[in-house]
């Protein structure tokens, strides 16, 4: 379970990490680099699949701030903003944010501003039609229905994690509808800013180009832009 750096993003430089999880981990409570809270939650996973999945992501996890920020992995304590949105305790601390789909893990980290990340296997989905339409933007459903039909899956996934992105950049939770704002198809990087409130938050959004067959994204807030969770 070796984290595999990717090439970082530019704006406020993002660090990347790319985790596969079925590489082999001791899922051993007294093995891992977990504290009692993380264990407890890995503990209450059905099966064990899930138990390993949970526990090499985030001990990657406390690997990677544990070498970016010169501390003990094991010592990490960690925090949650009102909408589950973990960070590290302590001042000077970085801004990072994690996901996982399957056996594959994305893990990024920022000095300056609050960023968000998503990662999505690229497997079948059902019904694409009507999950872009219940969570796209007018704008958006309507390129994605301009997609040729072998390619949709990929289209839509490139959306939906570049929403995904932005409302963890924002530590927003559900609380905030993915089809209100804009986040773009395709790979191009864009700005976008979500109402959160009467508050308009401004961000990045980019695309992340992966070694694997899943499609990734990576929001950044803008300087001066706080996250819910702050």
């Amino acid at each position: 379970m070796n984290p595999i750096p990717l090439p970082s993003l530019d704006g406020p430089t993002i660090h990347l990490w790319l985790v596969d999880l079925s590489a082999g981990v001791d899922v051993r409570p007294e093995a891992t680099l977990l504290d009692v809270n993380e264990r407890a939650k890995a503990a209450r996973f059905r099966f064990e699949r899930d138990v390993r999945r949970y526990t090499a992501s985030h001990q990657a996890l406390r690997t990677v701030l544990g070498s970016y920020t010169d501390r003990p992995a094991g010592e990490l304590v960690f925090t949650e903003g009102p909408f589950g949105k973990p960070r590290l305790s302590g001042g000077g601390m970085p801004h990072f944010n994690m996901s996982h789909s399957g056996d594959w893990a994305l893990i990024g980290i920022c000095d300056a501003v609050p960023i968000g990340v998503d990662i999505e296997l690229l497997q079948p989905m059902d019904d694409l039609a009507a999950l872009a339409r219940r969570n796209f933007s007018t704008e958006e459903f309507d390129a994605f229905q301009a997609v040729a039909p072998g390619v949709r899956l990929e289209a839509f996934l490139q959306c939906w994690t570049r929403k995904e992105a932005c409302l963890k950049a924002l530590g927003s939770g559900l609380s905030i509808e993915p089809h209100v704002f804009q986040a773009g198809l395709g790979t191009q990087s864009i700005d976008t800013a979500i109402d959160a409130g009467g508050n308009f938050c401004a961000m990045s959004v980019s695309h992340v180009p992966l070694p694997i067959l899943a499609i990734a994204a990576c929001a950044s807030l803008h300087a001066g832009a706080s996250e819910l969770s702050a």
